[in-house]
């Protein structure tokens, strides 16, 4: 089922497009688009599903997409490193969790969490003084560059965090704080 036709005229003025653009993208004539925007018409259906599938393209075209939000700059603790430098690491980024990697791979989260259950669990000093690997959590997930935007909010109801992998390496990082802030500057933008 179409949307109504009522929408074209808004979402072609909210895409900035005059009739004449809108016609020779979507393959409808420029006299058939100001019809239906006066109301003066009801095209067919072929020619109304041209003009909103052209929308719908348009519309996925703008969708934000990994690489246009995600935190390039990793800040991440080699497996090696002791727990105690991976909490001093998270507290002087205000960070709550790390990947813990190793020659650009992810191998794995140690997060303020998980630190504060093995602290917790047993000697501290010693818990303190351990190797991440140790105590580390599973890796992030992974994502392309390209993965869009409502596809990572959706994974971040489940993860802390997501992992932006470019040809085999990590590129990226996005947590929820950065799909808040996609998502404000998002609004912001409309």
């Amino acid at each position: 089922m179409l949307p109504e036709l009522a929408e074209i005229k808004s979402r072609r003025k909210a895409l900035g497009i005059t009739q004449m653009e809108l016609s020779k993208q979507a393959g409808v004539s420029q006299s058939l688009i100001a019809k239906i925007e006066s109301g003066n018409i009801v095209p067919s259906y072929s020619n109304a599903k041209k003009l909103f599938d052209f929308f719908e393209m348009m519309h996925k075209g703008q969708q934000l997409k990994a690489k246009d939000f995600m935190t390039q700059k990793v800040i991440s603790v080699k497996p090696e490193s002791e727990l105690r430098e991976a909490i001093k690491l998270m507290e002087k980024n205000s960070v709550s969790q790390l990947p813990v990697i190793s020659d650009g791979k992810n191998l794995g989260t140690i997060s303020e969490k998980n630190a504060l259950e093995h602290i917790n669990s047993g000697d501290a000093e010693k818990v303190l003084s351990s190797k991440v690997e140790n105590v580390m959590e599973e890796a992030m997930p992974q994502i392309t560059e390209d993965t869009p935007f409502e596809l990572i909010s959706s994974m971040l109801a489940h993860y802390s965090g997501v992992s932006v992998v470019s040809k085999g390496k990590i590129a990226g990082i996005i947590t929820k704080a950065d799909l808040l802030k996609a998502m404000i500057s998002k609004k912001q933008a409309k």
